[in-house]
């Protein structure tokens, strides 16, 4: 009987060591969930923090972006309306040069021609000359 006493002993201080480990066993899990609870409220305040920063810079970003884009286009309108006064002043000067030459062929035609002209007239003046020196045929070749 003190088998049996011993036995139920035994068992009996195993179920309260059982009972009393399950006590402590859900006593820990129960610290552990409020830890994981507190931890998981924890990491979503640092995943919205870093969302709303992320995106903030995302947006100072774009705006950044949109002011070098403006910047560049302002350039672009600038450069082309530095190119449209250099094309223009480009043309008048061609337009300036080809009426200088052309003003300088032209006289140089007309040069040539009143030369061209005093030299007939000096042939023809010769030929006058020569005519009338000549005009007078002997008597004996007249008719």
């Amino acid at each position: 009987m003190l088998k049996r006493h011993l036995l139920l002993a035994s068992v009996l201080a195993g179920t309260f060591a059982v009972t009393a480990c399950s006590q402590q066993t859900e006593e820990q899990a129960e610290v552990a969930a409020a830890e994981a609870e507190v931890a998981a409220e924890s990491a979503g305040d640092d995943i919205a923090a870093n969302t709303d920063a992320a995106a903030a810079e995302a947006e100072a970003a774009a705006q950044d972006a949109e002011a070098t884009a403006q910047e560049a286009g302002a350039e672009l309108a600038d450069s082309a309306e530095t190119a449209g006064a250099v094309a223009t002043g480009a043309a008048i000067n061609a337009g300036e040069a080809i009426t200088e030459g052309a003003n300088k062929a032209v006289e140089g035609a007309a040069s040539a021609v009143a030369d061209g002209a005093d030299a007939v007239e000096g042939a023809a003046s010769d030929v006058a000359a020569d005519a009338e020196a000549n005009a007078e045929v002997a008597e004996d070749q007249q008719y």
